[in-house]
């Protein structure tokens, strides 16, 4: 499917308060040599929330190599190409790696053709499965959602979520105005009460 098109369906699953309002944005570096790109999430023109390939691999690579000092993994012996292959060096390395792009995006960075790709997962996805989803972005974004009504809202513990997912309730409170942050704080009155 092609971008112009997702980017419609996924902004016309915007509620009210928000539509015409937030706008998803792809960038691609044409004059890369891999052609990278960015994802932008705005808000009335500013920047919220940014995707990009460059500095998540930049910053996946560095804590990878932080990481493998940490642990004192050996250096890979160079024999043949099969004995490398399946070595347990490089079983390490690999595990290192993968531990490194897992911290990067629980510190909310992300890579953009990530985000691209769940966006289109999101827009075809039960709205059910969106707000339970394992990655924080289609978690984030489902709060934009109008199908997200006042009462779920109110219950998100949004303390309990990632940052990027507080970062889109705040906005999606202040959005609605002010109303829903007030039945929460009644909701938790009553339960301190009791």
């Amino acid at each position: 499917m092609r971008w112009s098109k997702v980017k419609v369906l996924a902004e016309d699953l915007l509620c009210d308060s928000l539509k015409g309002r937030v706008h998803y944005q792809v960038v691609v570096h044409r004059k890369s040599h891999d052609q990278t790109g960015s994802f932008r999430v705005t808000l009335d023109g500013i920047e919220i929330f940014r995707a990009s390939d460059i500095p998540y691999n930049r910053a996946a690579t560095i804590r990878g190599e932080e990481l493998t000092k940490e642990k004192a993994l050996s250096p890979i012996a160079m024999s043949d190409l099969q004995a490398i292959l399946e070595s347990e060096e490089l079983r390490q390395l690999h595990a290192a790696y993968d531990d490194a792009e897992v911290e990067v995006q629980n510190q909310g960075m992300f890579p953009g053709w990530e985000i691209k790709r769940l966006l289109f997962d999101y827009i075809h996805i039960p709205f059910e499965e969106a707000i339970a989803h394992k990655h924080p972005f289609v978690r984030a974004i489902s709060l934009f959602d109008r199908r997200f009504g006042k009462r779920r809202l109110v219950d998100i513990d949004s303390q309990q979520e990632n940052v990027l997912v507080k970062k889109f309730y705040d906005i999606r409170v202040t959005a609605d105005s002010g109303r829903y942050v007030a039945m929460k704080d009644e909701l938790v009155e009553k339960v301190e009460q009791k």
